[in-house]
């Protein structure tokens, strides 16, 4: 496992950078996880900046924290792929399993990921500052 997913894999919570269309930078609030095959992904709303924003201009950074303010972070950079139903539904389903335990059967699953319009982000790490060394 990279750095980054080693790091993500005990800190979800990060906050994602996108470029908008006029190059200024967005800022989202997320929660990544590590996939079974070790990528990082992150899901949200097709219609959402961050979703639209990687759409048309792959490039991310990531700051992934720690629950204490005062705690390990880092800086993870590449590029995503956003992936929207049906081929997402899969990675949609695996992520809410990770996140909650459990999730409604096939049919309800499938109908409330189409009527929120979820898709899945997935990031590709290009570089990463280093797994923070304990004090």
């Amino acid at each position: 496992m990279s750095d980054a997913a080693t790091f993500v894999a005990d800190h979800a919570r990060a906050i994602l950078v996108t470029r908008r269309r006029d190059g200024g930078l967005q800022a989202s609030p997320v929660r990544v996880l590590v996939d079974g095959g070790g990528a990082l992904v992150a899901i949200t709303r097709g219609v959402t900046a961050k979703a639209r924003n990687l759409v048309r201009d792959p490039r991310f950074t990531l700051c992934s924290i720690s629950d204490g303010w005062a705690g390990s972070w880092m800086t993870i950079e590449g590029t995503a792929e956003v992936h929207a139903l049906p081929g997402a539904l899969a990675g949609l389903r695996d992520f809410y399993l990770q996140r909650d335990g459990s999730v409604p059967s096939d049919e309800e699953f499938q109908a409330t990921m189409a009527r929120e319009g979820r898709v899945l982000i997935e990031f590709t790490v290009e570089r990463s500052t280093p797994l923070p060394t304990p004090a």
